[in-house]
């Protein structure tokens, strides 16, 4: 397997604009790789892009080893390793933002069991104190029955010493 720089199946020309793509494919990707690695964020691009630029671009190197065309092998494989190396970004920051979501819903879980034991905790509580109030009113009937029974007692005692005084001065009489 032979490369060769020019492709003798295509003009002068042709081959100036291939040498021109490749030099232009080399520099556009190193732009995005830079703001890559010092942002350590990849948040604008899509993961299905990166996948499918890789996997596009290996096949089109197979291609360019078939028809050995050295220029058409360079650029898919300048693209193939910058679209690798931004697509590492982009794994880590999937991993990175799904364990964020995770501890986010195990915190609301945890949140939420919270609110549902102080709910539960303040029902209780609101329970014992209706049920406070209950034995408080029910005593309360009770001391205000004794103390009606007691008046009417005494009532009773008062009146019936008066019948038998009345009773002891007719005797006397």
């Amino acid at each position: 397997m032979q490369f060769d720089i020019i492709d003798h199946n295509v003009s002068t020309t042709t081959n100036i604009f291939l040498i021109i793509a490749n030099i232009i494919n080399l520099f556009y990707n190193i732009p995005q790789m830079y703001k890559t690695y010092k942002r350590k964020s990849t948040k604008d691009l899509s993961a299905w892009f990166l996948l499918l630029r890789i996997i596009g671009n290996s096949i089109w190197i197979e291609y360019a080893i078939e028809v050995n065309s050295l220029l058409m092998l360079i650029n898919n494989i300048v693209t193939v390793l910058s679209s690798m190396f931004v697509g590492y970004y982009k794994l880590i920051e999937i991993i990175n933002d799904r364990k964020i979501n995770d501890r986010k819903i195990n915190d609301r879980k945890i949140n939420d069991r919270k609110i549902n034991n102080r709910k539960i905790n303040d029902r209780k509580i609101n329970d014992r104190k209706i049920n406070d109030r209950k034995i408080n009113n029910i005593k309360d009937d009770n001391i205000d029955t004794n103390t009606d029974n007691i008046d009417n007692n005494n009532d009773n005692n008062i009146d019936n010493n008066n019948d038998i005084k009345l009773d002891e001065i007719k005797l006397l009489n």
